[in-house]
């Protein structure tokens, strides 16, 4: 069967189909037909809705998890690694369920991939929230990466502070501390790094993250549902990922 080939729309299982319109969204974790974080993920979804949309919205979880199994079930994808759900919480009030291909590791991980960056000058409008226009924006800036020969962007305003959409925080290591940017909402990814660098015995600091603390950072981050991906260089400068690799030991423990 096609990978996308199904979703769940407003509760039932049906053909997969694009729906139009703006919508909130989060990537969801999953592993075993079962997500991470589910409640955290609903919440912020449920917040978005409300701010946004003026729309109040509340979420059964126990439904939404059982749709989510029955999605992946009806997919036939494996059980044993992870896979990444898509959750859609459009304008128009219609919840879309999707799925993206399976992924080659199983729980959040330190990815093997050891990714080429590029600065890209461009804006991420709401990225306080995740929207769908934080989240084409991104795609756009990844795109424009990859047609340079690079794995990924990282994105900088015109003022030179990073910018980064909720769903994949970017973080700076100097020395023992973590340096995190405060310019996105709520943020279950952000969340899972916080907790795991204090577990680790590292501090953190947030603030607005500049273009030119790249030039004085040891190592270089990026939180997504997948788990961490540690910079090997941005613009060529290169970077390490010793801290990166002690933080994702403490991934789910």
């Amino acid at each position: 069967m096609d990978v996308g080939r199904y979703m769940i729309l407003n509760g039932e299982l049906t053909e997969w189909q694009h729906l139009e319109g703006a919508y909130v969204y989060q990537h969801i974790h999953t592993l075993d037909y079962a997500p991470y974080h589910l409640s955290q993920h609903l919440r912020i979804i449920e917040q978005a809705s409300n701010l946004l949309f003026d729309e109040p919205t509340k979420y059964d979880e126990s439904e939404i998890r059982e749709c989510i199994k029955m999605l992946l079930a009806q997919a036939h994808l494996s059980r044993k690694v992870s896979i990444c759900i898509t959750m859609k919480l459009y304008t128009s009030g219609d919840t879309t369920i999707e799925y993206d291909a399976p992924s080659i590791y199983s729980g959040y991980v330190l990815r093997s991939l050891r990714a080429e960056a590029t600065c890209l000058r461009m804006d991420i409008p709401l990225e306080a929230y995740p929207t769908s226009a934080a989240e084409a924006s991104s795609e756009l800036a990844e795109a424009i990466a990859r047609a340079r020969g690079y794995h990924t962007a990282i994105v900088v305003d015109g003022n030179d502070n990073i910018r980064c959409s909720s769903s994949a925080p970017i973080a700076i290591v100097n020395g023992k501390t973590l340096l995190i940017s405060d310019s996105t909402g709520p943020s279950v990814e952000r969340n899972i790094l916080e907790q795991a660098t204090r577990k680790a015995g590292y501090t953190i600091e947030y603030r607005t993250l500049k273009r030119s603390d790249l030039a004085t950072a040891d190592e270089v981050l990026r939180m997504n549902w997948q788990g961490l991906t540690a910079m090997q260089t941005v613009n060529g400068k290169p970077y390490m990922d010793i801290i990166a690799e002690r933080i994702a030991k403490e991934f789910e423990k």
